[in-house]
């Protein structure tokens, strides 16, 4: 009886890294439609005075997704790849607890939720980018 052993490929190791990138990717997508389409109205339910922000704010959010899109498209993702963008995802979460705590942004109380639970979910992919940079060898 022949028995094959395989060995943990590159690919193999980085299937967290990519499902992660892969998964931010669709979020961001989804957020940033949901940021330009809905501009005006989500503009008073977080309390922000203009609708230009969320747009601007939506269309740099868009460029990101699809730059998570190539980097999980990638034939191999080296590790430095998933830090850099756990990296920007930690960034996002921290400007949004600085906005949050320092009340620079008059947000609605129903903004300021907003603005936390979306900046948990984009701290969850930080730490699944992490993790999955940590595995990849």
């Amino acid at each position: 009886m022949v028995t094959h052993t395989t060995s943990p490929t590159r690919t193999s190791t980085t299937h967290v890294l990519r499902r992660s990138l892969q998964a931010n990717g669709i979020f961001s997508s989804v957020s940033s439609i949901i940021l330009i389409a809905g501009a005006v109205p989500i503009t008073s339910f977080l309390g922000l005075s203009s609708p230009i922000i969320l747009v601007v704010i939506g269309a740099v959010v868009l460029l990101y997704a699809a730059s998570l899109f190539m980097a999980a498209a990638s034939r191999t993702i080296d590790r430095r790849t998933g830090f850099r963008y756990a990296t920007i995802d930690a960034a996002w979460v921290l400007g949004s607890v600085v906005l949050l705590l320092t009340n620079w942004v008059p947000f609605t109380t129903a903004g300021k939720w907003s603005v936390a639970l979306a900046a948990l979910i984009v701290a969850i992919f930080a730490g699944l980018q992490c993790y999955g940079a940590w595995r990849t060898k």
